[in-house]
């Protein structure tokens, strides 16, 4: 396996993702907007009117230029009227967020729209992959921060109890181990988030030890929830 077949599986993933978020010209508020607004330029080329929240300012205003609605608001108390938006995204998003909050959240959106999207990583991979995500959740929480993956389940019973019907429920998985040059620019990056965030030097150790462990032995990364659901009221 090289690096190009890796990427045509991963492009694979990507648009087996989107064929199941069916929100096409419809108004969608976009939960949080990350470094490169993946999700919110993929909603954009839907036809969607998107609006995006995320409480870093600046990174709200790296993306100033987009053809969107741009909200500074925390993800608990979001400044919408009922029935503001046809849809919510949670796009990589709710694992970074302490899961005591996750029900407050759902709950919140939940007045807001009638359809909730979650978009997960689950827990699980292979030995190697479970190892990397053990030492990336005990980093972040070393610092106050969350990392914390759900099995698919979960998300589904979070959104049956704030009354949504699951109308999609999917896990999509890797076939493929990652490259051992994968590998390695997977590491580069961690070490340089690991920094930025400030996470003590036993967990880079660590995560350094164990990548160029995994390069030799290989890794697969985890599988990813697909969970919708509609409002029954």
């Amino acid at each position: 396996m090289n690096a190009s077949s890796y990427e045509k599986e991963q492009e694979r993933r990507e648009e087996e993702i989107w064929s199941l978020i069916q929100v096409e010209h419809a108004v969608v508020i976009d939960c949080g907007i990350g470094k490169n607004a993946v999700s919110t330029r993929a909603l954009i080329d839907k036809g969607d009117r998107v609006i995006t929240i995320d409480k870093d300012r600046e990174a709200l205003f790296n993306h100033k230029d987009l053809p969107i609605q741009l909200v500074q608001c925390d993800i608990t108390d979001m400044p919408f009227k009922p029935d503001a938006a046809d849809a919510a995204l949670f796009y990589l998003t709710l694992h970074e967020i302490d899961p005591v909050s996750h029900g407050k959240i759902i709950s919140e959106i939940g007045r807001i729209v009638s359809r909730i999207i979650i978009v997960e990583p689950s827990p699980g991979g292979n030995a190697a992959y479970q190892r990397f995500e053990e030492l990336w959740r005990e980093a972040m929480h070393a610092v106050g921060k969350f990392e914390d993956y759900q099995v698919r389940s979960y998300w589904e019973e979070l959104l049956q109890i704030n009354g949504f019907k699951i109308v999609v429920s999917k896990s999509i998985s890797h076939e493929m181990d990652i490259p051992p040059e994968k590998i390695e620019e997977l590491r580069e990056l961690t070490v340089k988030t690991f920094k930025e965030e400030g996470v003590p030097e036993k967990y880079i150790d660590e995560m350094n030890v164990f990548l160029r462990y995994a390069q030799k032995v290989g890794m697969k990364f985890y599988d990813i929830s697909v969970v919708i659901g509609k409002s029954m009221i």
